[in-house]
């Protein structure tokens, strides 16, 4: 037996199977919750009580006549000849991943539009750019959209040989022919049916009036314009739905987030996105929602929009330098409070052991503040002054203040000299700046001196700008 009709057969098995679980579960719904209600009304050592038991065994004999009851039904739903020659019958060529139908059910002569979109890495998510768990939907005919996207499903399985079912009809592979002639089915025209409901026709592109339309002026100097023609992907919009969904969880078969109601603990736990707002396409109606599209169904019409805010901008708590630490990112004005009692020290005239250590206190003081400015910069994140904007940082500074370069700082000296002296510079100017009427009355050698004194302070506590 050929590797295509092996996989025909464990198609219409594993459909056939899909089939019975979800006729059984719509069985036994009600029994189900009852069961799991009267297991959370119990205590534990009521568990193991006689009534437990018999609602188990109704259970377990409701989900056996449930089973009993579909399987002649998906037998012959799906059995080999029965389903094929439905699907020569029923299917058109209504695969598509932009439903019209989307904006409104009654639209049905815009055009079938299957786009796949090319993925690149460019942030959006668009068409193309997300792994989707369905790559297509159907839209039409409600009794005939699941025989559609079935065969749609069918014809992508990739065999041993890396090829698609579909190439098979297109190379008329001699087994295909020969499995399909058997079921009493005209191969050529089976063919037919199943390239246009994989690739589509080729029709000329058609809008319609109820679509969602944005017009482009294209030319000023006359009244040409563009017609944008607004429609969904469905795809995306449902398999956002469907990871949302996918956030609770379902351990023991009751939904973890239900325990939040109660206040109740779980270890598992679970995420939640909040502010979401249902919409529904013909929900309440099944006939227009299976004409809406195939995934809407599934999704019983139902889609979620998140919400939408503007990004929130939060003020830098450090400004970056993009040409100098020491003119950027600090405002001598500010460091004021702090240079008054260095200034006041200064201005006594004397010389002994206790101005002086007095001196050098209000330096390591001045030196600690502005060191803690430098390690916020820091923290922003490796690699900031990288970019563009920050090219004309001198080198010594993007080592210091940049962990990119952390390997440079811990192993090079150079670095070190340059900034130790832009620093007493900084100390020296900002005092200046601040109290020019002080260092006015200074003489040359008062100012040598606090130069001195700066130079000193910044030196002595050099290993700590590493």
């Amino acid at each position: 037996m050929s590797d295509i009709i092996l996989a025909v057969e464990q198609f219409l098995i594993d459909r056939r199977n899909e089939f019975i679980e979800k006729e059984v579960i719509k069985e036994i719904r009600d029994k189900k919750q009852k069961y799991d209600k009267l297991i959370k009304s119990l205590k534990d050592k009521e568990l193991s009580s006689e009534k437990i038991t018999q609602e188990k065994r109704k259970l377990e004999d409701a989900t056996l006549k449930a089973e009993i009851k579909a399987k002649p039904v998906a037998e012959e739903k799906y059995e080999v000849n029965k389903w094929f020659k439905k699907a020569a019958e029923k299917a058109k060529p209504n695969i598509l991943t932009h439903p019209a139908k989307f904006t409104n059910p009654k639209i049905d002569t815009a055009s079938s539009i299957i786009y796949y979109g090319e993925q690149q890495n460019d942030g959006y998510v668009r068409t193309g750019n997300v792994n989707l768990s369905v790559q297509v939907d159907v839209s039409g005919n409600a009794a005939t959209n699941t025989i559609i996207f079935e065969l749609y499903s069918l014809l992508g399985i990739k065999l041993c040989n890396a090829k698609k079912i579909i190439n098979h009809f297109e190379g008329d592979s001699e087994s295909l022919v020969n499995f399909i002639s058997d079921i009493g089915i005209e191969y050529k025209s089976f063919k037919n049916i199943c390239l246009n409901v994989y690739y589509g026709i080729n029709l000329e592109h058609s809008t319609h009036e109820l679509v969602k339309q944005v017009y482009f002026p294209v030319n000023k100097n006359d009244s040409s314009y563009h017609l944008l023609s607004i429609v969904t992907a469905s795809m995306l919009m449902f398999d956002v739905k469907s990871r949302i969904d996918s956030l609770n969880k379902y351990p023991d078969g009751s939904s973890i987030r239900s325990l939040k109601k109660e206040n109740k603990f779980h270890p598992d736990g679970f995420d939640q996105i909040l502010g979401l707002t249902e919409i529904g396409f013909s929900h309440n109606e099944f006939t227009k929602m299976g004409n809406v599209s195939y995934l809407n169904v599934k999704n019983k019409g139902i889609a979620y929009l998140l919400p939408s805010y503007p990004p929130s901008f939060q003020p830098r708590q450090i400004r970056l330098p993009h040409q100098n630490f020491f003119k950027n990112s600090l405002n001598s004005r500010r460091f004021k409070d702090d240079f008054e009692p260095l200034d006041k020290l200064i201005r006594t005239g004397l010389n002994n052991v206790h101005i002086r250590e007095g001196i050098r206190n209000c330096l390591k003081y001045l030196i600690d503040k502005v060191l803690q400015q430098a390690f916020a910069v820091r923290a922003f994140g490796i690699g900031w002054s990288r970019t563009e904007h920050y090219q004309n940082l001198p080198l010594s500074q993007r080592i210091w203040l940049d962990d990119a370069y952390l390997e440079q700082r811990q192993l090079q000296e150079d670095w070190l000299e340059e900034i130790v002296r832009a620093f007493a510079n900084w100390i020296l100017d900002s005092y200046e700046l601040l109290f020019k009427r002080s260092c006015k009355q200074l003489s040359d050698y008062e100012l040598r001196e606090v130069k001195r004194y700066v130079e000193l302070a910044v030196s002595d506590d050099q290993e700590f700008f590493k």
